[in-house]
């Protein structure tokens, strides 16, 4: 059977075991028991999950809300752009020398009730910038929720909701379906 791994933050937490169940009897799909949260803690932190996890035949990863976050006041995403740029890439070279065979999907990073969406619109740029660079497929989950937060993001603002999460675990379940 086909080894699935997802990575990303805690939106991938959410929709993993929908995506676990949706898969059943197709794939067995693994993840990492926390947040991956920026791009530069998964690049880190890939090293320690790896030994636990069965090879995957399929990654499928996003990070990025975490590398926009002003958690400090500071007038500054946490990872400006080249610094998420270059996280991105170095996770992509580590992946493929890891795991040479499996087939890597990247994902977009989805809005949160902030209006103002661009600071996400430029990061996924620069995550699909990546992705062609090294002939990955992306998995747009931006505009499955994209105008529509009321209905798919909960009062944290950030965090989906129930139809939210298996709305976006269709998709990564129809997308990860194509490589199987």
């Amino acid at each position: 059977m086909k080894q699935v791994m997802l990575l990303g933050d805690s939106l991938r937490m959410g929709y993993e075991p929908i995506v676990r169940k949706n898969l059943e009897g197709k794939a067995e799909v693994s993840g990492p028991n926390e947040n991956g949260r920026w791009a530069g803690y998964t690049l880190n932190s890939f090293r320690f999950w790896i030994p636990w996890m069965p090879k995957p035949d399929i990654i499928h990863w996003n990070n990025g809300l975490w590398d926009l976050g002003d958690d400090y006041q500071l007038g500054r995403p946490f990872s400006l752009p080249e610094e998420y740029e270059s996280a991105l890439e170095r996770m992509v070279l580590v992946i493929k020398k890891t795991f040479p065979e499996a087939q890597i999907i990247m994902a977009t990073t989805m809005p949160t009730d902030n209006p103002d969406t661009s600071g996400i619109i430029e990061y996924n740029n620069i995550l699909k910038k990546v992705a062609e660079r090294h002939g990955i497929p992306v998995n747009d989950l931006f505009p499955l929720i994209d105008g529509k937060t009321e209905q798919y993001i909960c009062p944290d603002h950030i965090h989906l909701t129930e139809e939210g999460f298996n709305m976006v675990a269709g998709k990564v379940t129809e997308v990860i379906e194509k490589y199987l």
